[in-house]
């Protein structure tokens, strides 16, 4: 008897889109390895259903939503997103209202449900889920005990074993674990900020980072500090008895002057 295909899932994350092109964030082309990382998703066979873009998908410029959505659009594939520490909610929240790119909260596709959390804090770069938040986790969970889960965020619930990056984890991530806790359906927790590959498990809970389609981050720097590896993205293989694959694609750069080493301004 045929096994059912999987759900095919993209993970996107920090893009940090600026309204004109050409903008650079620490010596890397912003748009260059947006553009590279969405060439790449096209490529991909088989296709995927859908994308989830996991925050700061604009870099402090709340004008860039609309060619944000337009770039999206054009991969001519749903693109559920939330918001990062570099987003403006308000603003997401009107352009990214309705259509295939928007900011949506829960939603079913299969055997499968998606819970998108926002755990940006206003005037911080620290991440914090707030009460409402939470709740929402709550009641999407309690409603649909019958579907395997998958549950994104923005910010890092757990240390990634960075001396800095780790200064700006979920502050209540305790609270996020006591509500997972009671739901086994729960197969994973997905997230940005760190600008790198992560993983680890929590019981049987996959814990994964993802990196940025922009510049990367050294986890194991005492400061802030560029890496060179290239931009990428994560995949997903969601199969309906709630087996999870999933891997990160690095997409080829121009390679930069050998020996470069970049810092990140304090």
């Amino acid at each position: 008897m045929p096994t059912a295909a999987p759900l095919r899932v993209i993970q996107i994350t920090d893009l940090h889109l600026t309204a004109r092109p050409g903008s650079r964030l620490w010596g890397a082309d912003v748009d260059a390895g947006l553009n590279a990382v969405l060439a790449h998703i096209q490529e991909r066979r088989p296709a995927a259903d859908f994308v989830l873009a996991t925050g700061d998908l604009v870099g402090d410029d709340p004008g860039a939503y609309p060619r944000l959505r337009q770039l999206l659009e054009a991969l001519d594939l749903p693109v559920y997103c939330l918001p990062g520490n570099h987003d403006f909610p308000g603003v997401m929240g009107q352009v990214l209202r309705d259509g295939p790119v928007r900011w949506e909260r829960q939603f079913s596709v299969g055997d499968w449900q998606f819970v998108l959390l926002d755990s940006s804090f206003p005037r911080t770069p620290d991440g914090h889920l707030a009460p409402g938040e939470l709740a929402l986790l709550d009641t999407a969970l309690a409603i649909h005990p019958e579907l395997h889960a998958l549950v994104c965020l923005h910010h890092n619930p757990v240390p990634v074993h960075s001396a800095w990056l780790d200064t700006m984890t979920v502050s209540n991530s305790a609270a996020l674990f006591a509500v997972l806790d009671r739901y086994p359906q729960v197969r994973a927790v997905v997230w940005g900020h760190i600008h790198s590959e992560f993983a680890a498990r929590r019981g049987a809970l996959h814990l994964l980072a993802t990196p940025a389609t922009c510049m990367q981050f050294k986890l194991d720097a005492p400061e802030p500090q560029v890496d060179d590896r290239s931009p990428g993205y994560r995949w997903f293989e969601l199969h309906p008895d709630g087996a999870l694959h999933t891997g990160v694609e690095r997409v080829a750069l121009p390679a930069r002057p050998h020996g470069l080493t970049r810092r990140v301004p304090a």
